[in-house]
């Protein structure tokens, strides 16, 4: 079924889901129809820093109240961040990476404009000016994009709700991928069954309700180095929301936590109609030791980039750690 309603607020505040992320048909005075990119799948999330030819590869369709028709073109921008700055920072400013007409689009599955977007690491160091001899290991490259209707109307980062940017939604629509360069690891590391302990509590205690209990860490599908835990967030409906999956990656000697990543589908504090806050890494990544996965740490924060809800705690550090059995 078409999902053709697309929802942004102009106060970028969300209407409370019933049971799940795709009740979206609600209509109120102050819903603004928008439209999204939306994330479908990831083919491959990161770039392995010895191989220049590795690629970033994700599926997505373009959705706006007419089923893609007032699609103009997705535009389509790319930054370099230099997190390795002790021989100079190399970081950049955007760069054009190209625009999408919608003739370079097929009709996907769900019967909107789809395309996968396919880029080598290369390709994005020569788009940004930077040598592959400065790009190191915990460096990282951003994809925006930015969909432009016919109307006259444009949406990318800093237009939506949380949940319209959060993955593991209907709509998955960041605007913005953050591809981190990596060294690859051996598949089996931090893998398997561990004790979550909470190190650092949020603002409304332990983040998730596993905490003492065994989960189970493993490997995405997506890349070598990004790992994937189920976990139910302290505000999640105790029966009608499923335990969501929250990822993490291994970068060189950190742990890195990603970007937008959603709380629940409740709103936050009230349990009304307040937009539920994002999780995303802190200003400083948890150590990794590749040598041994027996115990680590994932830092992150709560309240990225400041979709708190109405509580005004802003954003928390909060922290937890894993310990193998």
């Amino acid at each position: 079924m078409k999902r053709s309603i697309l929802i942004l607020f102009s106060a970028l505040f969300w209407i409370s889901c019933s049971d799940d992320d795709k009740a979206i048909d609600v209509v109120t005075e102050e819903i603004e129809y928008g439209a999204v990119v939306r994330t479908l799948q990831f083919n491959n999330a990161e770039f392995n820093v010895n191989d220049p030819d590795s690629m970033f590869s994700v599926d997505v369709e373009v959705q706006d109240e007419q089923d893609g028709d007032l699609l103009e073109a997705v535009d389509l921008f790319v930054s370099f961040k230099d997190n390795t700055p002790a021989g100079g920072d190399f970081s950049t400013g955007e760069a054009a990476l190209g625009t999408l007409a919608p003739d370079e689009f097929t009709t996907g599955a769900n019967g909107f404009p789809s395309t996968t977007l396919n880029y080598s690491q290369a390709a994005l160091a020569e788009a940004v000016g930077v040598s592959l001899a400065n790009v190191a290991c915990s460096d990282q490259f951003l994809v925006r994009a930015r969909i432009r209707l016919t109307d006259g109307r444009s949406f990318t980062t800093g237009t939506a709700s949380s949940i319209i940017l959060a993955y593991e939604t209907f709509f998955s629509s960041p605007y913005c991928y953050t591809i981190n360069v990596v060294e690859p690891i051996d598949e089996e590391l931090f893998t398997g069954n561990y004790i979550m302990t909470s190190v650092v509590d949020g603002p409304l205690g332990p983040t998730f309700n596993e905490i003492d209990q065994l989960v189970e860490v493993t490997k995405a599908p997506h890349s070598n180095t990004v790992r994937q835990v189920r976990l139910k967030h302290v505000l999640s409906h105790p029966t009608n929301e499923q335990p969501r999956i929250y990822e993490f990656s291994i970068v060189c000697d950190q742990v890195v936590f990603r970007k937008n990543q959603l709380s629940s589908v409740i709103g936050q504090c009230t349990f009304s109609s307040s937009s539920p806050i994002l999780l995303g890494p802190d200003t400083e990544n948890a150590p990794a030791n590749i040598l041994d996965d027996s115990v680590f740490e994932v830092w992150f924060v709560e309240g990225y980039l400041g979709f708190d809800g109405r509580c005004g705690f802003g954003t928390v550090p909060s922290r937890i750690r894993f310990t193998k059995q």
